[in-house]
């Protein structure tokens, strides 16, 4: 009895010792998580600046007052406008024009808190896309894009 006592003993440690990570190789892992991370948080920083607007869900609900998601990308906006002058979009929404124009003054107060003169960033009710495109533009597109699909499906059946 002692020799299979003995013997799972022995088993158990070596498993047991088997299962240490190296060091090493747990910080290489730490350091992945965090590059990944990084590349993420770089993501979402250029996404932000990209959209440059602000939507009524930054906001407190019927408030003025930007919420935590808010000033977060306004700090983003921020640090671009440093460097960058450009358009702030804050849409309106739902918002009655007393509360819009709350937001905007707060948003404004925010810049002008964070360094930005007001005459770098000019701020309207707009897309973050820009105009896009007139209607008419788009008929146009559409009409190309389906003629030119059913040229191609001719000449697939034609051969």
């Amino acid at each position: 009895m002692k020799v299979y006592t003995t013997i799972t003993l022995c088993l158990m440690l070596c498993a047991l010792t088997g299962c240490n990570q190296n060091p090493a190789r747990e910080i290489d892992r730490l350091g992945d998580i965090e590059l990944v991370s990084v590349v993420n948080n770089i993501a979402v920083e250029n996404a932000i600046v990209t959209q440059h607007t602000l939507y009524p869900y930054h906001f407190e609900p019927n408030g003025a007052k930007l919420n935590e998601l808010g000033l977060s990308d306004l700090e983003v906006l921020i640090r671009h406008y440093n460097d960058h002058p450009g358009t702030l979009n804050i849409r309106r929404g739902e918002a009655t024009g007393e509360v819009y124009q709350a937001r905007v003054q707060y948003v404004l107060d925010k810049l002008r808190g964070g360094g930005i003169a007001r005459e770098r960033v000019a701020i309207q009710d707009g897309l973050p896309g820009g105009p896009g495109m007139a209607t008419e533009q788009v008929v146009k597109v559409l009409e190309k894009s389906a003629s030119t699909a059913l040229k191609e499906q001719g000449g697939i059946m034609g051969q």
